[in-house]
């Protein structure tokens, strides 16, 4: 994974979604009727030029080959993480997170397991906070000794 080099100061990595295998089944199956050669391509692209990470201090994701969206966000700046799972997304554990961010709206489609995922972003952004009061804290405490 290309963001591991791309970590801030005393950032860690945290966690990183992938697409779930399952979102190839539909397509799969219309090959039988020839189709399906046609429209596999496009959940493979997906599926192989998907990322989303989550590190101690930020949100990185990025979608497509030729026309990407990236996301790039610190926690602070993530408004809602819902997660969308229709029939075989509830049968084979994928769905969809939407992401809404200061900067815009962002949908992941055939993540694996993502309620866990969303859990895990929730926990960090509640440990980010934490940790930034902390430190306002100790700022404000050192500036009123001086």
């Amino acid at each position: 994974m290309k963001t591991m080099d791309n970590l801030g100061k005393n950032e860690t990595f945290v966690t990183q979604a992938s697409v779930h295998w399952a979102c190839l089944i539909p397509h799969v199956l219309l090959m039988f009727f020839a189709i399906g050669f046609i429209t596999i391509l496009f959940p493979l692209v997906r599926m192989f030029t998907t990322e989303l990470v989550l590190t101690s201090k930020r949100l990185y994701g990025k979608v497509g080959l030729i026309n990407t969206k990236s996301l790039d966000t610190p926690l602070n700046k993530i408004n809602t993480v819902s997660v969308e799972s229709g029939l075989w997304g509830k049968i084979f554990g994928y769905g969809t997170i939407h992401i809404t961010s200061s900067s815009g709206s962002y949908d992941y489609k055939g993540i694996k397991a993502p309620a866990a995922f969303r859990d895990a972003i929730m926990q960090e952004i509640e440990h980010f906070d934490e940790e930034r009061i902390k430190k306002q804290a100790a700022e404000m405490a050192s500036a009123i000794k001086s």
